[in-house]
């Protein structure tokens, strides 16, 4: 063999070993990649995109009850009826969902101070809320969360973001009936409703500033806070709101951290764990007349399955 081709060899091979090398290297990297992700709790799917919906609804109607249907009673865009939240809600407990309150949001998934506990492994966590703490949701769909509650033995809940100025007042006409103080203590007493804010008037707190602002979303705390009194043990009523008309700004913001550690907005979005940079703009999707139960399974069953022990 002359030298040159000698040479020519010796060529190939270095080649072929940095080849080799090189990739023998990025699958030992890709190893130790997916055997952190193991060790630290998550599967390559959760550790991408951990989505909570947390859907919202407003009054809910029963559409078997005159009383609930016009002209009786007006009818409004964001009313849902009893009938279709049944099937919605017979599904989340069929499938084992998790019912997050919004202290458990903030303590597990947020501010991330406590580990998620071993009996929700398995779970898919969702939250559902309503606002403005109208009348039928006591009437029409608290009945339903308790009776499927001990149907499945496993308490489900509803968040209530609730205006405290209107707590009790049934006007009539286009002014719809809201619950009462007693029955907020009746609900969370039984471990049914997790009982926050949606300002003390319903005013759009971007239209406010100063000292108006900071009434409106102080005095909210402070009556719920008051009509709770002895339940609220671990000062967790009105620690959390939902803007009302899920309106905020810079300004708003700015004040919230005085009086509450997180704001919900109106979105249409999933809440995205790992893309949250602001605990004040928590994502919802609405739900309203035209939403089927078919829609809402759709949107929970896009929820992250909780594995592991930890999440992050």
């Amino acid at each position: 063999m002359s030298n040159n081709q000698l040479l020519e060899n010796v060529k190939i091979l270095r080649k072929f070993l940095f080849r080799l090398l090189h990739k023998a290297k990025l699958t030992y990297l890709i190893l130790i990649f997916v055997i952190s992700l193991g060790i630290s709790g998550w599967s390559i799917e959760e550790s991408s995109a951990l989505r909570i919906p947390i859907i919202g609804f407003h009054d809910i109607i029963d559409a078997q009850k005159t009383a609930d249907l016009p002209p009786r009673r007006p009818a409004f865009e964001n009313d849902y009826t009893k009938q279709d939240l049944s099937v919605f809600l017979e599904y989340l407990f069929q499938q084992n969902y998790w019912f997050l309150s919004s202290q458990d949001l903030y303590v597990y998934f947020l501010d991330k101070s406590q580990p998620i506990p071993e009996q929700h492994q398995g779970q898919k966590p969702i939250m559902i809320t309503f606002d403005d703490g109208y009348k039928g949701v006591h009437t029409n769909a608290l009945p339903l969360l308790k009776k499927l509650s001990l149907l499945y033995k496993e308490n489900g809940k509803f968040v209530l973001f609730v205006n405290p100025h209107f707590l009790g007042i049934a006007l009539g006409g286009k002014f719809l009936p809201h619950t009462t103080c007693n029955d907020l203590r009746e609900g969370y007493q039984k471990g049914f409703y997790d009982i926050q804010s949606h300002g003390f008037t319903h005013k759009n707190l971007t239209e406010l500033n100063g000292q108006d602002l900071e009434l409106e979303i102080s005095k909210s705390k402070l009556a719920l806070r008051k009509c709770m009194g002895d339940l609220d043990k671990n000062k967790i009523i009105g620690a959390h709101i939902a803007y009302p008309y899920g309106a905020s700004d810079s300004e708003v913001e700015k004040i919230l951290p005085k009086y509450h550690l997180t704001g919900f907005l109106y979105n249409d979005r999933f809440l995205r764990i790992q893309r949250l940079r602001n605990n004040y703009r928590i994502s919802r999707i609405t739900t309203d007349r035209n939403t089927s139960p078919r829609d809402l399974i759709r949107v929970a069953q896009k929820a992250s399955t909780f594995r592991q022990k930890n999440w992050f």
